[in-house]
């Protein structure tokens, strides 16, 4: 029987992407074909309220280049969703997955039965044939935010640090917006700046407040 290929195989990437196409080009920069996403649903939770009306909006920031597939993507979203909805409610948090897996996922197949080397041309075309699709994350971009208040808080963050153990790459636990500065200081977490992928210290904080 044969089985799915390591993650750590696509793991990596530093070439340019073979995205999905629905059309009729067969150029190989839109690979066709293969599984499609298993997420479908980026969102959760309560998506009236707006994200500057939560106390503390906190994200899940990736620290290194990766590619994260859609089983992942999708296996994040339960693990947070579906705890925060059956102990909070769904009116009290908001939820959103910001990768979208447009990347292609491709496999060049070897034959393994006797006479394979007459049969197959080996890595001579090996483009390979699409598998699934992934998403492509740079270094400090946060793939997941939670709208949420401070009391809320200790669950959110075990959450974040379950739903990290998934992503193959190391993660940090951050504070994107917040309502006053007493509760971004009660909340012990740091606060980034998602657009320039930058922690904010404290002193440039109180700068601009002051």
């Amino acid at each position: 029987m044969a089985h799915k290929r390591p993650w750590h195989c696509y793991s990596k990437w530093n070439r340019r992407p073979f995205q999905y196409k629905r059309s009729s080009n067969r150029r190989r920069e839109y690979a066709r074909g293969g599984a499609q996403s298993k997420i479908v649903r980026f969102w959760g939770g309560n998506k009236d309220i707006a994200w500057e009306d939560w106390e503390l909006v906190i994200g899940l920031k990736v620290n290194s280049q990766v590619q994260i597939s859609s089983n992942t993507l999708e296996a994040i979203r339960i693990t947070i969703n579906g705890v925060l909805q059956r102990q909070l409610g769904r009116q009290n948090y908001r939820l959103r997955v910001r990768p979208k897996p447009f990347q292609k996922i491709r496999e060049n197949r070897m034959l393994a039965f006797a006479g394979a080397d007459r049969v197959q041309s080996g890595m001579r075309n090996s483009f390979g044939r699409s598998t699934g699709v992934c998403a492509r994350i740079r270094a400090g971009q946060v793939i997941v935010d939670v709208g949420t208040n401070l009391r809320n808080l200790p669950l959110v963050r075990d959450r974040l640090r379950v739903a990290s153990m998934k992503v193959p790459s190391s993660c940090q636990i951050v504070v994107l917006k917040y309502k006053t500065p007493e509760l971004l200081k009660q909340s012990g977490l740091p606060l980034y700046d998602d657009k320039k992928r930058r922690e904010i210290p404290l002193y440039e904080l109180e700068l601009a407040t002051t």
